[in-house]
């Protein structure tokens, strides 16, 4: 039999054609698109920490299914940073697209980070005694007045870099309500310092102690 291979080229282009669609409506449509993602640090090695202005997200370039691509939501992704090779002073890391980890729906391709590395300034860490200020809101009942506030421990221990640490540093507690109250409050709460880069080492929460008194006739 004669080769022919004009017969039956309608069929022939409408099965391509099935084919086509087909193929989208299993794949779906690809597109491109640029995301911020977080940037966390890890393995860092004892006993340096990080002293700022490192990166906190980076511009990461996926390509994939329009659905899946579309589906992603805030915290999904991050980018991941090993720090256990990194020494005091400046370190620059390359960032590579494994890095980029979570919630990955299939089909999804990392194609490139923006900036392609992150410069980290380690530095050795140390620890300080640190006064806490509680932090007292409200006003007692008519009638009666705030008395001598104390704190249980007094200070709390703060690490964190060394140059840092040289400066002043605030310690806070949750806040304690006074509003309509007429006899001693007593709340154990926690304790955070203001800066990103230093932290509470111990203890994590303190008692404060707000004494409540009758307003003396006359004041």
């Amino acid at each position: 039999m004669a080769w022919r291979p004009l017969r039956n080229v309608g069929l022939k282009l409408s099965a391509l054609a099935l084919g086509t669609v087909l193929w989208f409506v299993v794949t779906g449509h690809q597109i491109e698109r640029h995301i911020v993602v977080p940037v966390f640090y890890r393995n860092m090695p004892e006993p340096l920490g990080m002293t700022g202005g490192q990166l906190d997200a980076v511009d990461v370039h996926i390509r994939g299914d329009e659905t899946a691509i579309g589906g992603l939501r805030e915290g999904d992704l991050r980018v991941v940073v090993d720090l256990s090779d990194a020494h005091a002073g400046l370190n620059v890391v390359p960032l590579r697209t494994d890095q980029v980890v979570g919630v990955m729906a299939g089909g999804v391709e990392v194609l490139q980070i923006d900036p392609g590395t992150v410069s980290v300034t380690l530095e050795k860490t140390g620890q300080v005694a640190v006064a806490v200020r509680p932090t007292i809101q409200g006003q007692p009942a008519p009638g009666y007045v705030q008395g001598l506030v104390s704190v249980v421990p007094a200070t709390v221990i703060v690490a964190g870099p060394e140059s840092l640490l040289k400066d002043p540093i605030t310690v806070i507690t949750e806040r304690v309500l006074l509003d309509g109250r007429t006899a001693t409050v007593i709340a154990d709460v926690g304790v955070g310092v203001a800066d990103a880069q230093l932290r509470v080492r111990e203890p994590r929460t303190v008692r404060v102690t707000v004494k409540i008194e009758k307003k003396l006739q006359g004041r």
